[in-house]
């Protein structure tokens, strides 16, 4: 199709309204961040950083002990006398125990980092589809609307040639039969068209839906679809999740490595015995001997860590397949809505034309009837096949991070190393 072609059906299928389709970036930042699955990651996000922080500093603590004994002494001269001590000790952590901790506390915050991004991702997905479901009730709404005002029109071209003896009473029962169904969709638009705006504005309070919205002219994705699998998984958040969540689990296997070392433990202590008359100040040296469970923790936490990398893979096998898909959809629904578009135009024009033959003294009405529903039909599957497109175009910019930037807290890692 020609791009002048391609200006007539923009011009011709676009609402006067507002230029933008899409949520405002900031209102739709400000409510996914607000999202309740979104603020539940988020917190869980913290813990876990705080957790980790916990881990990289160490999880060792000192121990407080003390005894109290008294002493009999059976030989001559027999007494009895109080002994007491006390002692303070504390695991250390040696060096390579310490860097596998310190790695896997950096892994465990990646991993929640990773969750909550792609709890946002999920949200966006989410809005998306709510909001174009609204979107499409909303643009059918108007119409219907507009169809509401030909139909009253019609009538009063039926009428108007009644009372010049041009036309049968009965003409005007089907005019009227006809205005009736058209405010009867009328209805069932509007009411559609509330109750999509409601469950968008339950699940994201904040967005503005009270504007017309003028819809532009879907146009094919730029670029090829390796180019777009390139960036989706450049960005993905679910694949960064398997990736990092491997990671975590291979580092948990050298941690338990490290622990199958002997733990040591180091202390100082008092006693004060015979009744004060022996006092005692000395360092104490302890040995934790790891044992088969250890051997057994880390065995399984090696299984562990292959088991995710082979997932991790698989995801990304899937991904690639669904970014191809996903931009050969929209293509497709790009050129979907050129045909739509240029078969609903001509079927207006075909209304149009029996309208007028009509108020000029020509053609029946059932002919003008019949065309116009034929305009009718072909209207709303062109409009459902381009809200489809633009809702296509939306997800391919959301899954490669061309939408809504600042979303996700390392958008300007991705900025910068793009």
């Amino acid at each position: 199709m020609n791009r002048s072609l391609t200006w007539l059906l923009a011009w011709a299928f676009a609402l006067p309204a507002q230029a933008d389709y899409l949520p405002d970036a900031a209102a739709a930042i400000a409510v996914l961040r607000q999202a309740p699955a979104v603020v539940q990651a988020r917190a869980e996000r913290d813990a876990q950083n705080i957790k980790s922080a916990a881990l990289a500093g160490g999880r060792e603590e000192w121990s407080v002990a003390a005894e109290l004994a008294q002493r009999r002494v059976q030989t001559a001269p027999r007494d009895v006398q109080a002994d007491w001590g006390l002692a303070l000790s504390r695991p250390l952590r040696l060096p390579a125990r310490a860097a596998a901790e310190r790695t896997l506390a950096g892994a465990l915050a990646a991993y929640a980092d990773a969750g909550l991004d792609e709890t946002l991702h999920e949200a966006g997905r989410h809005l998306l589809g709510l909001w174009f479901d609204w979107l499409k009730e909303s643009v059918q709404a108007q119409w219907w609307d507009e169809q509401v005002t030909l139909a009253t029109r019609q009538l009063d071209a039926v009428n108007a040639r009644i009372r010049l003896g041009e036309a049968p009473r009965a003409e005007r029962v089907n005019a009227e039969a006809a205005l009736g169904q058209v405010r009867t969709q009328q209805w069932q638009a509007a009411q559609r068209a509330r109750e999509a705006q409601g469950r968008l504005l339950a699940q994201y309070p904040g967005l503005q839906t009270d504007a017309a919205i003028a819809l532009p002219a879907p146009t094919p994705p730029a670029g090829t679809a390796e180019a777009h699998v390139e960036a989706v998984l450049a960005h993905n958040h679910e694949l960064a999740r398997a990736r990092r969540h491997a990671a975590l689990l291979q580092a948990e296997a050298r941690q338990l490595a490290a622990r199958r070392s002997a733990d040591p433990t180091l202390g100082v202590f008092y006693r004060n015995e015979t009744g004060g008359d022996e006092r005692v100040l000395g360092v104490s040296v302890g040995l934790a001997l790891p044992g088969a469970a250890r051997r057994s923790d880390q065995e399984a936490a090696e299984r562990l860590s292959l088991a995710a990398e082979m997932a991790a893979r698989q995801v990304e096998q899937r991904l690639r397949h669904e970014a191809r898909t996903d931009f050969e959809i929209a293509v497709a629904a790009a050129a979907g809505w050129q045909q739509a578009a240029s078969t609903a135009l001509a079927l207006e024009e075909a209304a149009r034309l029996a309208a007028r033959a009509y108020e000029l003294g020509e053609g029946s009405l059932d002919q003008v009837l019949l065309t116009r529903r034929q305009a009718i039909e072909g209207r709303m599957q062109a409009q459902q096949a381009q809200i489809a497109a633009l809702a296509a175009q939306a997800r391919l910019a959301l899954d490669a991070h061309r939408l809504w930037p600042g979303l996700y807290a390392d958008d300007a890692q991705h900025a910068h190393r793009d």
